[in-house]
């Protein structure tokens, strides 16, 4: 009598994999618990499956993650990748979503523009050098920049992009190990470690020694390790340090993107501030003497008016100006941009009221101007007009955007003229101490009478 295998008595046409059997109270829980969830048609919602039809296949009886399950763990490691990746409100930034030649009219620097970009992709595909983004302010660097880190990490690769006063603050809280826990650390390691790491704004000045020599043993340690890394930046120049300066321009190991020059106007402004506007208030038509003012208040006037001078030819850190409303406060912030706007630096003023007002308009869909696209704008102009502080109606949404501006500008020590009629110490008190830190800021009080209604006499 021949010999018959168990598989034999099996049905031919099982399928290959096959799913536990559930009882039908079973797949009833099931449904309740799970009312809007698809169930999978190949595993029946289990998760898994097994092999089942073929007794010598050495799989067989042994249970595997159903394509369900692989795939739900693919979309919670993209989720935990992309929540970790600094990137904030930079996500929605793709290749998709990018002006396909750019803010230029120039058809030469369109075409600059168009193979910086296909460049940008090939490189979001396959990093294996360090690369560098050039362009001026609003040319587009930051989203390009965004745009390779959302890609890398739709392909499942750890990426990480901060600016480098979130690298700052970082290492900052590292060195106090004692307030921050020990996650702290392993957050500092990975910035070292990440196979793809953007750094943008990378010409941002470092303040301190010890903040530069951590930085410079974040370069050599990825420089020397091979890992790609993507810089932004308008220019390569003595703002950026020579020893980064030699390596971006290492042919051998690092490429250049440049976007061209883009051409705009240096001013921008939200409120009624226009560039036409703004020109009209000046230094030599500011009454510097002022109006029925004692010789004591004229004095102070003429010496803060000459102080404000000298700061506008050689800004460093900020100044604040307080004072009653009318003294002068916003002629003398307007005059200092004037200046800043005659030597080519690009300036933006902002009324505070007015500035929230259209962040909150740049969350409608309909709105020109994306909200990154506005708060960006912001922090990386080169001199930032902030005028009547703490007119505002106050919230925790309107206290936490404008603490987010000031301390960006803060930390990278970006120059900032503010003006307010009360005192910083009756602001919210994170602001209140960067405004006050002497170090950086020189607080002023414009005591004055109200101009708009004291006129000189004929």
């Amino acid at each position: 009598m021949a010999t018959r295998k168990l598989h034999e008595f099996l049905p031919q046409n099982q399928e290959d994999i096959k799913v536990p059997t559930t009882t039908s109270f079973e797949k009833a829980t099931i449904a309740s618990n799970h009312e809007h969830v698809d169930i999978c048609a190949v595993c029946d919602g289990m998760g898994f499956v097994r092999v089942t039809n073929n007794i010598d296949d050495p799989r067989f009886g042994q249970s595997y993650p159903c394509s369900c399950t692989i795939a739900a763990r693919h979309e919670k490691t993209s989720k935990q990748l992309l929540n970790q990746s600094g990137l904030g409100s930079l996500r929605r930034l793709n290749f998709e979503n990018l002006s396909s030649h750019g803010r230029t009219l120039d058809a030469k620097n369109r075409d600059q523009y168009q193979l910086a970009v296909t460049d940008a992709k090939k490189y979001a595909t396959d990093p294996n050098r360090w690369l560098t983004i050039i362009g001026e302010h609003g040319s587009g660097k930051t989203h390009i920049a965004a745009a390779i880190a959302n890609a890398s990490l739709n392909l499942g690769r750890p990426t990480l992009f901060f600016s480098i006063p979130d690298l700052m603050e970082h290492f900052r809280r590292e060195s106090l190990s004692r307030d921050f826990p020990e996650s702290e650390g392993m957050m500092v390691d990975r910035i070292f470690n990440i196979p793809l790491l953007i750094i943008d704004d990378c010409h941002s000045k470092i303040n301190t020694s010890w903040a530069q020599e951590k930085f410079n043993q974040l370069l050599n340690h990825r420089w020397n390790a091979q890992l790609p890394t993507v810089f932004t930046t308008p220019s390569l120049d003595e703002s950026i340090s020579t020893r980064l300066n030699i390596r971006l321009l290492d042919s051998e190991s690092s490429d250049i993107l440049d976007l061209g020059i883009w051409e705009a106007s240096t001013y921008s402004s939200l409120g009624a501030m226009t560039e036409q506007v703004i020109k009209q208030y000046t230094f030599d038509n500011f009454l510097s003497d002022g109006i029925g003012l004692s010789p004591q208040q004229s004095s102070e006037l003429i010496g803060l008016e000459s102080r404000l001078r000298e700061w506008s030819v050689e800004p460093d850190g900020w100044i604040v100006l307080t004072g009653n409303h009318g003294v002068g406060k916003t002629h003398l912030a307007s005059a200092i941009a004037n200046v800043r706007l005659n030597q080519g630096d690009r300036v933006a003023f902002a009324t505070v009221p007015d500035l929230l007002d259209h962040l909150r308009a740049s969350y409608n869909l309909d709105s020109q101007d994306s909200y990154d696209q506005v708060f960006r704008r912001l922090l990386e102009v080169q001199l930032l007009i902030l005028d009547d502080l703490g007119a505002h109606k106050s919230s925790d949404w309107a206290e936490e955007k404008i603490y987010q501006l000031i301390n960006h500008r803060y930390l990278a020590r970006s120059w900032t003229v503010i003006t307010m009629n009360g005192k910083p110490s009756e602001l919210e008190p994170r602001l209140a101490s960067r405004l006050t830190f002497t170090e950086l800021s020189e607080v002023y009080r414009v005591d004055a009478q109200d101009f708009r209604t004291l006129r000189p006499e004929n």
